[in-house]
């Protein structure tokens, strides 16, 4: 029962991460709404002449918590080696958010490959197995999307794979390895 959900977890952050990493969102700056400054938050504040006694957060303050590297074309540094990426691969897109010491990052890498799912799934599957990662199941197919998951009992670690047809090139698949695992 355990198996099967980290199962149907994993295939779910697999398909989560195609999607991040195939389409990142285009912005537009001339339709982004200005965030408010301290004195719009004084101004705006109902019951208050100048915002004080508010509890509304200082919109100077900088975000804490671990920041998100990421790159495009490249892997990004940082990147956990057991993330390898498939020999002969384009390299579309890499991320790591930074954890505690001894603790999982969250990684993934996005790649382009002429390979077959089939040649994929077998990489994957020599690559874990020599890391030490168990698969979770058998490979799973959905909407296109075809995705294998793996577990390391140390630390917890987990990874999917994910592959789909490259919408913009029908000689091309999508691979997707990411989860968290450690540094």
């Amino acid at each position: 029962m355990v198996l099967r959900s980290l199962s149907i977890a994993a295939a779910t952050v697999a398909a989560a991460l195609t999607v991040a990493g195939c389409s990142a969102p285009e912005t537009d700056d001339s339709d982004a709404t200005p965030s408010p400054t301290a004195s719009d938050a004084g101004s705006s504040e109902p019951g208050t002449a100048d915002g004080e006694g508010t509890d509304a957060p200082d919109a100077s303050a900088e975000p804490s918590g671990p920041q998100v590297e990421a790159t495009t074309g490249a892997i990004v540094d940082g990147l956990p080696s057991v993330l390898a990426p498939l020999p002969d691969a384009e390299i579309v897109s890499s991320s790591v958010q930074p954890a505690g010491d001894g603790q999982p990052v969250v990684a993934n890498l996005t790649m382009r490959t002429t390979e077959s799912v089939d040649d994929v799934l077998g990489f994957y599957a020599d690559h874990f197995d020599d890391a030490d990662f168990s698969p979770v199941g058998d490979p799973q197919a959905d909407s296109g999307i075809t995705t294998q998951s793996y577990h390391a009992d140390d630390a917890g670690q987990l990874v999917s794979v994910a592959i789909a047809e490259d919408a913009e090139d029908d000689d091309t698949l999508l691979v997707t390895i990411g989860g968290q695992v450690l540094p």
